[in-house]
């Protein structure tokens, strides 16, 4: 690593008006402490260490580093199976429906949620260490053993064995083998020697040995680093999120606000579609906007629609939301969770009616919400993200169900506590359930609504936006 190199660029980071020059030492200090595995692919979470609230603050520098060459930006792939990194791309243009983990042998699908992490890297003008990106393992796998070995060296640990099918690999060198454990157990010590060869293979693929303690000695005769890793041949069926890490995902990236202000060009292909498990969608509309129009005139109509829009891009921005795209005098968002888009919508009502209180009642802003979540694909519209599918159709037809400063919402989003807690937090007494024939939607629908009460909701928002800072 070229520290010098290294200083230099971040001293320009630095220099930007709006910097955090203290989120900048924290990640200099952490790189300056950081082994050359953690720098293959920086996770913001690692270098918040304790202060993870700050997070979002370390990602925008990372991002502002992006910009100006200090940091190459990674979409890393990583399999449902064993959580290794499967592949990576490098744009956001580059994102495909599928991948494949030469590991496991298996191809699955990408998913922006839970399967794609963003990570970072020093530029190659300040290191290059020629290694291929990696991962520890989670604990779910159970991890027996692990060994690093630079080139030309040998590493070797003891470790006690029972009966059973293990799997060995190098991450770095995508080299793999099969340790079976069988026979009556012993109290020797047994001795497997492993050598990487040059390319990704062991010199040995298959091994058998009888339970009890086993010495596994690894040489690195050919790479600049590679390694051995242990544990059972059985893998989960899919790895959950609470199984591993915290870690930046891609939806997180597409949510964050310095990263439509700096890539915000940035799209997926137009060939594409991808797939994601779960996503907020959140519709608004101006109630009485028609009458609005007849009343003021088109100049003055359109005029309060657009500070209309602009309270609602601050407040989706403020709680973690993404404005997708405007609709006539509509919005459409999206957000990781429901939470942050009951937040959003209280903010919202919040800014309103304080824009309220210095104009006459023909002037007011009132609006209705409707908030639904499920799976959608992620797609090219017009060169911007756009989401598809029938979540967001539902949640378009969950809005009209709403009138002013009410909020109406599914029942996937009703059995979802935090936002319940939320909700309530913003003065509503009453969460009225009801079933309705939604257009386009095939049979009856149970949504709920609540009318979000604005003598409370402007402390509270005031709260959250604290909160969340």
């Amino acid at each position: 690593m070229n520290i010098e190199l290294l200083t230099e660029k971040l001293e320009q980071l630095k220099q930007r008006s709006n910097s955090s020059k203290g989120t900048i030492d924290q990640i200099e200090n952490w790189l300056i402490g950081s082994h050359i595995l953690q720098r293959l692919r920086i996770n913001p979470y690692y270098v918040a260490g304790d202060t993870v609230k700050n997070v979002k603050r370390i990602t925008s520098e990372f991002l502002h580093g992006v910009k100006a060459g200090t940091f190459d930006l990674h979409w890393d792939i990583h399999c449902p199976h064993c959580n290794m990194i499967a592949d990576e791309f490098k744009d956001l243009a580059d994102a495909s429906e599928m991948s494949f983990c030469p590991m496991c042998d298996r191809e699955f699908n990408i998913d922006l949620l839970d399967r794609v992490e963003v990570t970072f890297s020093l530029n190659k003008e300040i290191e290059d260490p020629k290694l291929r990106p990696v991962c520890a393992p989670p604990p779910v796998l159970q991890n027996k053993l692990q060994l690093i070995t630079p080139l030309c060296c040998c590493a070797s640990e003891i470790i006690i064995l029972e009966s059973g099918q293990y799997r060995y690999c190098c991450p770095l060198t995508l080299a793999k083998g099969i340790l079976k454990v069988e026979g009556e157990a012993t109290e020797e010590i047994q001795e497997i020697k492993i050598k990487q060869l040059t390319g990704p293979d062991f010199d040995k693929q298959k091994l058998t040995v009888r339970p009890g303690k086993v010495k596994i000695e690894l040489t690195n005769t050919e790479h600049n680093l590679s390694g051995l890793i242990l544990h059972p041949d059985e893998l989960p069926e899919e790895l959950t999120l609470e199984q591993l890490p915290l870690r930046l995902s891609g939806m997180q990236l597409l949510h964050h606000p310095d990263y439509k202000r700096l890539f915000g060009e940035a799209a997926i292909s137009e060939r594409e579609r991808v797939k994601i498990r779960a996503i907020t969608i959140m519709f608004t509309d101006i109630t009485g906007s028609t009458r609005m129009y007849e009343t003021l005139g088109d100049t003055k109509a359109y005029n309060i629609v657009r500070d209309h829009f602009e309270i609602l891009f601050e407040s989706v921005e403020q709680f973690g939301g993404k404005v997708i795209k405007t609709i006539g005098d509509a919005l459409m968002a999206s957000f990781i969770s429901n939470e942050e888009a009951i937040m959003a919508a209280a903010a919202a009502v919040a800014s309103f009616r304080k824009y309220n209180s210095t104009r006459p009642p023909a002037e007011w802003i009132r609006v209705s919400v409707g908030i639904h979540r499920g799976t959608a694909l992620l797609v090219n519209l017009n060169n911007a993200i756009d989401y598809f599918g029938s979540t967001v159709n539902k949640a378009a037809r969950i809005q009209n169900l709403s009138k002013s400063d009410e909020v109406s919402f599914s029942e996937e989003v009703y059995h979802d506590q935090a936002f319940l807690t939320a909700l309530k937090a913003t003065g509503v007494s009453e969460i009225h359930k009801r079933v309705e024939d939604l257009k386009g939607i095939q049979g009856p629908q149970i949504a709920y609504t609540a009318r979000i009460n604005t003598e409370s909701v402007i402390a509270l928002a005031a709260e959250l936006i604290a909160e969340k800072n």
